[in-house]
């Protein structure tokens, strides 16, 4: 019997999937399977995948998500197909940044300790480990861990390395997995957030110190996917009901309209920061200047709260048309507020330009929380995504699945 099964998540992998490695496991370990899960790939990955299921029948199994729907979606449809089939599940990067042979690692905590519900990778770089990891992605998992801490209250050391184990037990798989994650790059938090929402404490997870990982390629990390963890994690915080610390300060921060205010605070910062150097630097004259400037201050503004303030999944053809209808809107609600405050009231124009700009962050607000960035699915009710998956639940032994992430926001 497979009493493990491993599922790997395949976007465009033809040139870089170690397939060899995979055959000379499955070769050495009759215990353990494979769900590779081929996430609407443009090049030859699914007809690799295919062979590989044909030269192992019974122990590799292909499943083919079209369209393309991201990581956290092809985990979850391969933790689904396969939770039914073994007593552990669990996920791997299909680069095997953490090598196949860690598996007998993660299978014996679970097996050493039944309290234990999920083996969680992580990337300590320890004397007599080898632990190969940029610098540059080091420092920035640093940060972005002990913001998971700080949300998820709880002492994590590395949520997103690639790796994990998860124990079929009823209901627990069916509530993690059941519904669509809400969130795309950070959807291992999200993970853990349901866990902690009435299945178990602290006390279910482990951390492994992995003995072996490198860096393999380049990352597809791209820079506007950390503006989206910070807007996804802020989403995750006001969904899930977790005792947390710092809780005040977080919840002003996390708030959708923070947020948005300081998306513009940036946008702002880059307008007059253009301005300066285009007038300064080039001696280009103030009035097509300040042109310029509003234009660049706008596109960060833009690209702030389609990933920080929304984290919106809508295509940027949806998206920005209305953004910049909104933005127009808005210039033409400061003119006439200028206008009428200091022609009909006699205000000084500095109090109404206060004015103005409050106005304006205020309607922008809504107007791009209501139309420019709602998801066009945002009226379909989570029981339905409930519904559609009931069954995949009912593998795990039944239970409501836990609350998805709603978008913009909760």
């Amino acid at each position: 019997m497979v009493r493990t099964q491993i599922v790997v998540p395949c976007y465009n992998e033809a040139n870089r999937l170690p397939v060899a490695a995979f055959d000379e496991y499955l070769a050495a370990r009759q215990d353990v399977g494979f769900v590779l899960v081929n996430d609407g790939s443009t090049d030859a990955t699914l007809d690799i995948l295919r062979a590989l299921e044909r030269r192992w029948t019974g122990r590799v199994f292909v499943i083919d998500q079209q369209p393309n729907q991201g990581k956290a979606e092809a985990v979850r449809a391969g933790i689904l197909h396969a939770m039914g089939t073994a007593d552990y599940v669990g996920y791997f990067d299909a680069d095997l940044a953490t090598p196949l042979d860690a598996i007998s690692e993660f299978v014996a905590v679970l097996d050493a300790n039944s309290q234990i519900d999920i083996v969680i990778g992580a990337r300590v770089s320890l004397l007599g480990r080898e632990i190969r990891r940029k610098a540059r992605r080091h420092y920035l998992g640093r940060v972005f861990a002990t913001a998971a801490s700080l949300v998820l209250a709880l002492p994590v050391y590395d949520t997103q390395c690639g790796a994990k184990l998860f124990r079929v037990r009823a209901p627990m798989l069916g509530q993690l997995f059941g519904a669509p994650f809400g969130s795309r790059w950070i959807f291992d938090v999200e993970i853990f957030a349901r866990y902690l929402t009435g299945l178990g404490d602290r006390k279910g997870l482990y951390e492994l110190p992995l003995q072996r990982w490198s860096d393999v390629g380049e990352s597809r990390v791209k820079p506007s996917d950390f503006l989206r963890a910070g807007g996804e994690m802020a989403t995750i915080y006001r969904t899930y009901r977790l005792r947390r610390d710092l809780d005040a300060i977080l919840a002003i921060l996390s708030a959708p309209f923070v947020r948005y205010a300081g998306a513009g605070g940036v946008g702002t910062a880059v307008h007059y920061g253009t301005l300066a150097l285009v007038v300064e630097l080039f001696r280009v004259n103030p009035t097509p200047a300040t042109a310029i400037g509003a234009c660049a201050g706008a596109g960060i503004n833009y690209v702030m709260n389609y990933h920080l303030t929304f984290a919106s999944k809508s295509p940027h053809r949806r998206t920005l048309p209305r953004f910049l209808a909104i933005a127009a809107l808005s210039a033409m609600i400061s003119a006439a507020g200028m206008w009428y405050a200091v022609h009909r009231f006699h205000v000084h124009y500095l109090a109404a330009q206060l004015a103005c700009t409050l106005l304006i962050l205020i309607t922008g607000y809504i107007l791009n929380r209501v139309w420019t960035f709602s998801a066009p699915s945002a009226a379909r009710p989570l029981r339905a995504d409930l519904a559609e998956h009931g069954a995949a639940g009912d593998v795990a032994g039944g239970g409501d699945a836990a609350p998805a992430l709603r978008s913009p926001e909760s």
